[in-house]
């Protein structure tokens, strides 16, 4: 689901980069999801001709106006936009929802629902409700608060979804919040206290925050999760509890040990905090920089080849360019309506580096994420023996010491780099290269990777194989499990595929229910997971895979083994 923060940097992007005043010249919709007849294609070419005025956002909901007409867009589960794309469709191939061609501009809507309103209506719907919008700049404290107390008879996991009590929750931030308030999602908001109401909302938002902060930085949100798609909680490694809950019935993630049913025991002082981006907001002019890391205290890379450098460097160790000058300007706030909530500089700690390091930096050929990853075992390499393999800096930051690398030649498009020749390794069994991987702005992957443990073998034939997922042969890494999702007499059952990126995958595939047992029709059994809240919770069982009503009445419960356990989706 596109929650909140998702959609208010949608908004973002066409206020960024859709000028104003342009004029519709084509509007095409999609009919084969069109609801009603209100959003046939008649219906749009009112707009043709409007000029573009603006756009709002309101929870999950985005209105662009066109005068006195406006388009209200939800994005649903995958909704996404795309602005003056090279192509019209999405990476399946799958065309636009909605396009919205304007003078200079075109907008792709994908898997997005789209309704006409009035402009008036959109606009006094975002003046009443944007103070419990816990994405705008505008939220109050003080509204949102009153507004969960008015829903005293309703669970909490109820209310928090819903989007006229507080817009833009949607079932991530509803799980960490909850877990972060050490809340029962089955508590009632009567059964709380004024203290606990308000501490429940500033949850929420700093969450909400956390989210939209990893969103616009394109950092991963899922490091993150404390039980939410997790099998173990992430404060006390106890079993996290999957069940449909609420009005809804919507997938609920909760640990018993962390989250009381009784709110009379918890104690909000000694909740534990969240180690997140959330502890270095950025507060005004008045907060102290004592501990945050200066543009100078940090990497710096050049932007000739595109090497990091130690901050102590005052030129390139590779190509010996001078390191750019650091502005002495104090830096621009944000201009985003939450910038006020949102860090200045990066947090650096300053710690012993991990086993695999990935930083964000600008690069000549635009923006790429560096993963270092420093695979060597032996501390002193017998064909280096002067160099500390553990103990140099440049080694554990992943990188190759000094006087490994050394210039070859200088061309128009770049630099080349040959190794020295002392250095130079006889076989790749000699000696273990410090890996690197690229991942740059049009998603390819560049230089080795991590080889992952994982089975050589083509099939299982118990369960207990499950704990060595097989490789794929082309990159040698741990497949993926996924499920079939397509409607047809497949879906369900699960499959293992290249775990890359779609632009790099290879074409492996091996179904992994090659084991499973088979139902009274004589077809693989599907396996599923106990959702009820119970001692069978959580438990797999196989399950006829025809439709209900056609379904045999065969079951067996199936071995929880590693890899085996899949947490369904939200």
């Amino acid at each position: 689901m596109v929650e909140g923060p998702g959609c208010t940097i949608n908004g973002e992007k066409i206020r960024a980069k859709v000028q104003k005043g342009q004029k519709v010249v084509d509007i095409r919709r999609n009919e084969t999801n069109a609801p009603s007849a209100d959003s046939s294609s008649s219906c749009f070419q009112t707009i043709l001709g409007c000029g573009f005025t603006g756009v709002e956002t309101l929870g999950k909901e985005m209105f662009m106006y066109f005068g006195c007409r406006a388009l209200r867009l939800h994005f649903g589960m995958n909704g996404s936009l795309r602005i003056n794309p090279s192509e019209r469709n999405d990476m399946k191939g799958k065309p636009p929802a909605l396009l919205v061609q304007f003078s200079s501009d075109v907008v792709c809507f994908f898997d997005t629902t789209v309704e006409i309103r009035f402009t008036e209506d959109c606009k006094q719907k975002v003046r009443a409700m944007e103070g419990l919008d816990v994405c705008s700049s505008k939220f109050s404290f003080s509204r949102a608060v009153e507004a969960v107390k008015r829903e005293s008879a309703r669970m909490l996991c109820d209310v928090l979804l819903d989007q006229a009590v507080l817009p833009g929750v949607g079932n991530i931030i509803k799980n960490e919040a909850l877990f972060d308030s050490g809340l029962n999602p089955s508590v009632k908001v009567n059964q709380l206290t004024n203290e606990q109401i308000h501490h429940l909302v500033k949850m929420t938002r700093d969450f909400t925050l956390l989210f939209y902060k990893c969103r616009k930085n394109g950092s991963p949100l899922y490091k993150h999760y404390k039980v939410y798609k997790r099998p173990h909680c992430g404060q006390c490694s106890g079993t996290v509890t999957v069940c449909r809950l609420g009005d809804n019935g919507r997938m609920t993630y909760f640990c018993q040990r962390c989250q009381s049913g009784d709110p009379s025991e918890v104690n909000i002082s000694k909740l534990p905090t969240r180690n997140s981006l959330i502890g270095w907001a950025y507060q005004g002019e008045s907060s102290s920089d004592d501990r945050v890391a200066k543009r100078e205290e940090e990497e710096w890379t050049c932007s000739l080849c595109t090497l990091i450098n130690l901050p102590s460097c005052k030129s390139c160790e590779a190509c010996m360019s001078p390191r750019p000058e650091v502005s002495k300007e104090p830096p621009k706030q944000s201009q985003s309506p939450m910038s006020r909530d949102l860090i200045r500089y990066p947090c650096n700690n300053f710690c012993k580096p991990l086993q695999e390091v990935k930083m964000n930096r600008r690069a000549a050929f635009g923006t790429t994420t560096l993963v270092l990853t420093n695979l060597s075992a032996k501390p002193d390499s017998p064909l280096s023996p002067a160099i500390n393999q553990t103990n140099s800096p440049e080694t554990a930051r992943g990188l190759s010491p000094l006087g490994d690398w050394q210039q070859k030649s200088h061309r128009n498009r770049g630099i080349e780099f040959e190794g020295n020749e002392r250095y130079k390794r006889e076989s790749p069994a000699d000696h273990s290269q410090p890996n690197k991987r690229m991942r740059t702005t049009n998603g390819e992957l560049s230089g080795g990777s991590m080889q992952p443990t994982c089975s050589g073998r083509g099939t299982q034939s118990n369960d207990a194989s499950f704990s060595k997922t097989p490789c794929c042969k082309s990159h040698h890494r741990s497949c993926a499990l996924r499920v079939v999702t397509k409607d047809g007499e497949n879906k369900g059952r699960q499959f293992y595929t290249c775990s890359l990126p779609r632009e790099t995958q290879c074409n492996f595939f091996e179904w992994a229910d090659l084991h499973f047992p088979m139902c009274h029709h004589g077809k693989r059994t599907l396996m599923k997971t106990v959702l009820k809240l119970g001692p069978n919770n959580g438990r797999n069982f196989y399950t006829c895979p025809v439709k209900m009503g056609k379904q045999c009445n065969f079951f067996q419960w199936a071995e929880n083994g590693p890899g085996i356990s899949n947490l369904p989706g939200c």
